[in-house]
């Protein structure tokens, strides 16, 4: 078993005992992307001493750039590591020697990367994830591996031999059938029925005639015969690369390469004039007046934000995959520059989440993820670890979270509204948000000169505040479905779609500030081990809350409800005159 396990991650093996599984160190082909890292990482330093080295006589350029490629192909040679039976180790390290080790029952998730230059070389970056708390040193990173190892070894810390695959997980080939959207097998001789979870009976998705399909004639979901054991359930298609431009991802790069020019050239002493270009755009908006200017200059910013966007939405999904391994472990692979391959087991997913941006809004876009535990969203050592759909349009969204959560119901099911506390609240506090800008703008055009037509110009917040207000309280809901399926919805800026399986719940939590108790309304957050940890159901009335944490947990709050009924009766005797 050990020998198995070792001789999985492939490498040369070092020193070992027959009792151990060998050391074994990084691929070779490691010494010609390292030293080159190291040596751009040490760039400014390099630079430096270069720069030094032209006012001296001693060569103490190369001298830089031959430390930093010594520490590069010194990584080599001081790194090894083993996969025994409970753990993986590694140990590195040439002055401070250290061994880092992770218990295999501890391992969340196994993520597999790669750079344009470890691509050419067949090298794969592989990132081994605890899922504490996703901060930096938690897990283990091997870099870098064969493809074929790093493959190999994945999939052995995923899945340990001997573990039994889940009954209910859908296997390669299935088909989706026309109710509740649960993957069931394509007939074969002799096939076992598979027994369903307990605990947690599907919601009325067959009784509703619900259909949940993933179109086999679109190009994107085309599968070839050469990833036999995998079901594709989506992929990218070219024409998503729009949605791109509505997500505004583009603005850290607007801001980069802002920071890159303004630099540049105030180092190099360089101004507007010396580019015509940049000239003619200068004095163009120059000789326009300032409302006209500013307005000039916000659609110009729009469209450079949007075309960045686009272009890094291409390079980031590029080739987007999302597949269904035969014991229903979930793999997305995505990339165009930097590839990157997640994986997600079947048996940590506990919810999922459809979120649609206001821009994404009004393009009928959305992308999704996955609520799970052992990932985090936005966290980790690369970012979206959780993602199951870039921004695509929103139908296709709920077919993929139906596709992968098993149920089609939750996706699009009607929502209870939270009454008028809840309304009241929005609007009082988007008015309130207008009332003090517009204030705010007035004293400042009195005491700061601020241009006369800014007071005057905010008062267009007023009906947009009242817009968001409402559009808030609209987008406000929540249902408890069969089976302990809770939906959420909630947002304006980013509209939010949750939905939690019942065995996600851990506890609950009643929160009432002073403003809530006055409106009458309670905010129930459902404790949970996966995603953000907590998800809140918003300004519900009281009796409301209590009842929805009561009828999802009855066997938790049982014994701390009061029955109105009895108390009323308790109440009456009570106050009755004694004979």
């Amino acid at each position: 078993m050990k020998a198995r396990l070792s001789a999985a991650a492939g490498g040369t093996p070092a020193a070992g005992t027959e009792q151990e599984p060998a050391w074994r160190r990084l691929s070779p082909r490691m010494l010609a992307v390292h030293p080159l890292h190291e040596a751009l990482r040490f760039l400014p330093v390099v630079l430096g001493v270069f720069v030094l080295g032209r006012d001296g006589e001693e060569p103490w350029g190369l001298i830089g750039f031959a430390l930093a490629l010594v520490v590069g192909v010194g990584r080599y040679f001081t790194t090894t590591y083993r996969v025994t039976a409970y753990q993986v180790q590694v140990r590195r390290g040439l002055l401070r020697r250290e061994v880092l080790s992770v218990p295999r029952d501890r391992i969340r998730s196994v993520d597999v990367s790669a750079r344009v230059l470890q691509r050419v070389l067949g090298l794969r970056r592989l990132a081994i994830g605890t899922g504490r708390s996703n901060r930096h040193g938690d897990g283990l990173v091997l870099d870098a591996l064969d493809i074929a190892a790093a493959e190999q070894l994945r999939n052995e810390l995923l899945h340990r031999a001997g573990q039994p695959a889940r009954a209910d997980a859908p296997r390669a080939g299935a088909v989706l059938d026309a109710g509740a959207g649960v993957p069931r097998p394509r007939p074969a001789k002799a096939e076992r029925p598979r027994r369903p979870r307990a605990g947690k009976p599907r919601s009325s998705g067959r009784e509703q005639g619900r259909e949940v399909s993933v179109d086999e004639n679109r190009g994107e979901d085309r599968w070839d015969a050469g990833h036999a054991g995998e079901e594709l359930i989506t992929g990218l298609r070219p024409s998503w690369v729009r949605f791109g431009a509505f997500t505004l991802s583009g603005l850290a790069g607007v801001g980069v390469l802002l920071t890159s020019a303004v630099t540049f050239l105030n180092s190099a002493e360089l101004g507007p004039e010396r580019f015509p270009p940049v000239r003619a755009l200068v004095r163009q908006i120059s000789s326009l007046s300032t409302p006209l200017a500013v307005l000039e200059s916000v659609v110009l910013g729009v469209l450079v934000v949007a075309l960045l966007s686009a272009l890094g939405y291409a390079a980031s999904f590029w080739n987007f995959r999302l597949t269904r391994l035969s014991n229903g472990t979930l793999r997305l692979t995505r990339g165009l520059v930097t590839t990157r391959s997640v994986t997600i087991e079947r048996r940590r997913l506990r919810g999922i989440e459809i979120s649609e941006t206001l821009p994404l809004r009004l393009v009928r876009g959305a992308h999704c993820s996955a609520i799970t535990t052992g990932l985090r969203p936005g966290r980790g050592a690369e970012h979206g670890g959780s993602l199951l759909l870039p921004p695509a349009p929103l139908a296709r969204a709920r077919e993929v979270a139906a596709a992968v959560y098993g149920d089609a119901a939750p996706m699009d099911c009607p929502l209870t509204r939270h009454g008028t506390g809840a309304r009241r609240r929005r609007l009082t506090r988007a008015r309130g948000a207008a009332v003090v800008a517009i204030a705010l703008t007035g004293a400042l055009s009195l005491w700061a000169e601020w241009p006369t037509w800014s007071c005057p110009a905010c008062l267009a917040l007023l009906p947009l505040a009242e817009l968001v207000g409402r559009d808030r309280y609209r987008n406000l809901g929540h249902a408890l479905l069969d089976g302990g399926h809770l939906v959420i919805r909630q947002g304006s800026l980013v509209r939010r779609r949750q939905i939690l399986s019942g065995d996600a719940t851990v506890g609950w939590v009643f929160h009432q500030s002073f403003f809530q108790r006055r409106s009458g309304v309670t905010t129930l957050a459902l404790a949970t081990a996966a995603g953000r940890q907590y998800y809140n159901v918003l300004d519900l009335p009281t009796k409301e809350a209590t009842a929805l944490a009561a009828n999802a947990s009855p066997e938790w709050l049982e014994p701390f409800l009061v029955n109105e009924t009895g108390a009323e009766d308790d109440a009456a005797t009570d106050t009755q005159p004694a004979a």
